[in-house]
């Protein structure tokens, strides 16, 4: 049970946790997440980025050994129920669950009163056992959304991989841009994302992942300052790769930072920066670890 944003290694250990059980129990391993996430309808102005949409969550969540993924609609009458009431409607009624495996910093019910102890408590009365499991560590960092969130948000997507099990990514549409990478000798794929936790502006080595198989990148995202333009894209120029993509769907993937955005004196300034770029990042990406 949880958000699940990012399905980083913490949520992995829960998904592994449970399946792991209902194994021995011979019985059906479930998760349970929200839509929207409880932020979004409480504090809409202060409510987190996502790391995911809810697509690629749901996709991701899939490729666990779950029977079934319950998304239950997130609204202010339920976040009125007191931690009981949701897990007598939610958990027992609902699902008709044995046990219940949640994270120990894990909060429910009206004003998140309800905690792991509060669950193993209500497991006790309904009759399920509650299995906590602890915080994920790496590299002393412990594992959780914010801290991806706040690594995402200052441009080390390189650490961010490590919490997560895999590169940040954006999914989106490749869409028709101004044609500025291919005046420059480096034509570039515009997406248009949905994905809220965006990198800040600049130069990163990465991924492209096509409906035919991965290629290798320099992204850049920012607002074309050179040209004296205000919009923010979001382009990646694929390696050695040529081809219609325009309207697939695609996902960028971040493996490091290569540097910031910055504007320069002519277009032919930027396209040697462009090649210098290209160059860091095929050596990046020559040692990146394969997720």
């Amino acid at each position: 049970m949880g958000n699940f944003d990012g399905v980083h290694l913490g949520h992995q250990a829960i998904l592994k946790t449970a399946i792991e059980h209902a194994r021995r129990r011979n019985g059906l391993a479930f998760a349970l997440t929200f839509d929207p996430p409880p932020a979004k309808v409480l504090f809409p102005n202060r409510a987190p980025r996502l790391i995911m949409t809810l697509e690629d969550k749901l996709d991701y969540l899939s490729r666990f050994d779950l029977a079934a993924i319950v998304v239950l609609e997130f609204t202010h009458e339920l976040s009125l129920l007191e931690p009981r009431k949701f897990v007598a409607d939610c958990l027992v009624e609902a699902i008709g669950v044995r046990e219940v495996v949640i994270g120990a910093t894990a909060a429910f019910g009206h004003r998140r009163s309800g905690n792991a102890q509060k669950m193993i408590e209500l497991g006790r009365e309904f009759g399920f056992e509650t299995f906590v499991v602890q915080p994920v560590t790496v590299n002393g960092i412990m594992v959780s959304s914010s801290k991806i969130r706040e690594l995402i948000a200052s441009g080390d997507v390189k650490t961010a991989a490590f919490l997560l099990g895999r590169p940040h990514f954006l999914s989106g549409q490749v869409v028709r841009g101004h044609g500025r990478g291919r005046e420059l000798g480096f034509p570039t794929a515009n997406v248009s994302t949905s994905t809220e936790c965006v990198p800040p502006n600049g130069v990163y080595a990465g991924r492209v992942i096509l409906n035919d198989g991965v290629r290798d990148a320099v992204i850049n995202i920012g607002t074309r300052p050179t040209f004296g333009e205000n919009e923010l894209a979001i382009e990646a120029y694929l390696f050695d790769f040529v081809g219609d993509i325009y309207g697939q769907k695609v996902k960028v993937e971040f493996i490091e930072r290569v540097r910031e955005e910055r504007k320069f004196p002519s277009p032919q300034a930027l396209s040697e920066q462009i090649a210098h770029d290209v160059a860091r990042a095929k050596e990046i990406l020559a040692r990146a670890p394969i997720y």
